[in-house]
């Protein structure tokens, strides 16, 4: 790994969000969804820009052919730290060098001691082939909370959780309130039920609800299927955020399950959140180690 990059803003004690830009066409975005969360939980941002470099080509020669390299990458790092600033929060932009793709995100997150990544999802695509066989060795082992967004932009004023408790529910849970506090966003919650189980599935979402800080979203109680009733739901809003499940993000992206169902059907955006199960209670708690 080669990085290089420049500090803007002054230090925080606070988390440090790293978000990890690749497109201008997503830039916008995932700046957008990092600025809310650093500013509500009083961190900073760290935007990455990994530049995977063929296997034949030597990080260092890759560092020291970067003319255009510089001037695309300094672009897309100027536009985030533009972004950001709509959120007022220390911002510091690096550009790393990698022979791999994924594998040096979670790499990047753990040097630099990040508590939550916000990223794009690519599918198998971004991942590759090289990648995909230590991907449950990776997603058993994520370094902080991750955030990964289907879509390439944002137009926020509604928001919809789908829960059924969990620690990825409750980071859900967190993110939509930083929306909602810091975008004015309008937030609603869903729980699914079965047929005849409304009034105990109400109850399970104001208790739910109110637990965490979101006694004034609007609550939605569907009886059906867990994935069709997502789906359908889902279109009536601006962002869907989902948890994950025990198998892990990241390997469920690649072998197909209910979050990777509702990201290929759904035409509204979607945020997959995952909090390690592995994080102590403090940690869930504040955020920030």
């Amino acid at each position: 790994m080669t990085a290089f990059g420049a500090a803007n803003g002054v230090g925080t004690d606070g988390p440090t969000v790293m978000v990890a830009v690749s497109n201008p066409r997503t830039e916008s975005a995932l700046v957008t969804l990092a600025g809310a969360v650093a500013s509500h939980e009083g961190g900073r941002v760290l935007a990455t820009h990994i530049v995977t470099v063929p296997d034949q080509t030597s990080l260092e020669k890759a560092a020291e052919n970067r003319t255009d390299l510089d001037d695309s990458s300094e672009e897309l790092l100027a536009a985030a730290a533009a972004d950001a600033e709509a959120f007022d929060v220390p911002i510091e932009t690096k550009t790393i060098l990698s022979h791999r793709g994924i594998e040096e995100v979670f790499d990047a997150a753990r040097t630099n001691d990040a508590d939550t990544v916000v990223m794009g999802y690519g599918g198998t695509r971004f991942v590759g082939g090289r990648v995909e066989g230590s991907l449950d060795e990776l997603a058993r082992d994520l370094p902080c909370d991750f955030l990964v967004l289907d879509g390439q932009r944002l137009d926020l004023s509604k928001v919809l959780v789908p829960t059924a408790g969990g620690p990825s529910s409750d980071l859900s849970g967190e993110v939509a309130r930083a929306l909602r506090d810091e975008i004015d966003v309008d937030v609603s919650l869903l729980y699914v039920v079965d047929p005849g189980d409304e009034a105990a599935g109400r109850e399970f979402l104001t208790d739910w609800a109110a637990g965490h800080g979101l006694g004034d979203a609007d609550l939605r109680i569907e009886a059906g299927g867990v994935e069709e009733t997502i789906g359908r739901v889902g279109e009536e809003y601006d962002l869907v955020i989902v948890g994950a499940t025990e198998r892990g993000l990241l390997s469920r992206i690649v072998r197909g399950s209910l979050a990777f169902e509702t990201i290929e059907t759904l035409d509204t955006p979607v945020l997959l959140a995952e909090r390690p199960s592995s994080r102590s209670l403090r940690e869930r708690l504040f955020g920030w180690r």
